[in-house]
């Protein structure tokens, strides 16, 4: 049985960006240098990019010594090589969900774009935010991502703490959506999730776009990333329910 998903990312961002679809990964990559604030583990942070990836991690481990590289980066690492990047300019989340859960939306609002791809991989790890823990990070330990992860680009350039904010927006949306769609925490189910406990994001700007110092959900910037990132991870919710096991 095979699902038509009929959210599937371009070959081209119209923010700028070319995307590489694999089996076990989208990469997105740039013909100048953007720069991105990631929650990777492959130069997570702020950081100058020429490709940032979404890998499906497709085998089990305890431990990230067990992972190929003897680390989350190092793993991520080995899978740009192929791609002929160089390492030190790009950044990667984790995710368990197929590629083929992956859904794209744009939303543009008068001369601002906002682009997102997100994977719904979450039947394992939903979670309320403040509702308990399953774990302690000590020696290694690596918790098994199910992950909704969350690619953002723009065509507008933020300040550093503009994009800092940016992630409380992006949150917010997320959160929204979860709400809205009544998906129930794995750990509790009487409770909402508030996203998954494994989610990332990477956001990526354009620094030749005009500079913006606002992305609260009052500014117009805000509402279009708010939007974007909302109907992605509803997209994302949809998917993942009718894709088959």
């Amino acid at each position: 049985m095979s699902y038509n998903n009929p959210y599937m990312a371009p070959s081209e961002l119209a923010t700028g960006g070319y995307i590489n679809y694999e089996p076990s990964a989208i990469t997105v990559t740039f013909m100048d240098v953007h720069y991105s604030l990631s929650t990777g583990q492959l130069n997570g942070g702020f950081h100058h990019t020429l490709g940032i990836r979404n890998q499906q991690l497709t085998f089990m481990v305890n431990t990230e010594k067990e992972l190929p590289g003897g680390s989350a980066a190092e793993y991520l690492s080995m899978e740009f090589q192929h791609l002929d990047l160089p390492i030190h300019f790009c950044t990667a989340l984790m995710t368990s969900a197929t590629m083929e859960r992956h859904v794209y939306t744009k939303i543009e609002q008068d001369d601002t774009i906002v682009e997102t791809i997100v994977t719904g991989g979450f039947e394992c790890t939903t979670q309320r935010a403040g509702t308990g823990y399953h774990y302690v990070e000590k020696d290694g330990e690596f918790h098994q991502p199910g992950t909704l992860n969350i690619l953002v680009f723009t065509n507008k350039a933020l300040t550093d703490g503009a994009m800092t904010k940016a992630l409380i927006t992006i949150t917010e949306a997320k959160t929204a959506a979860f709400q809205d769609a009544q998906v129930a925490s794995t750990m509790n189910p009487v409770h909402v999730a508030t996203g998954t406990a494994t989610d990332g994001i990477i956001l990526t700007i354009d620094t030749n776009g005009e500079i913006l110092t606002d992305v609260g959900t009052f500014s117009l910037f805000g509402d279009t990333l708010a939007k974007a990132v909302y109907i992605g991870v509803q997209r994302a919710l949809e998917v993942s329910k009718n894709f088959p096991n």
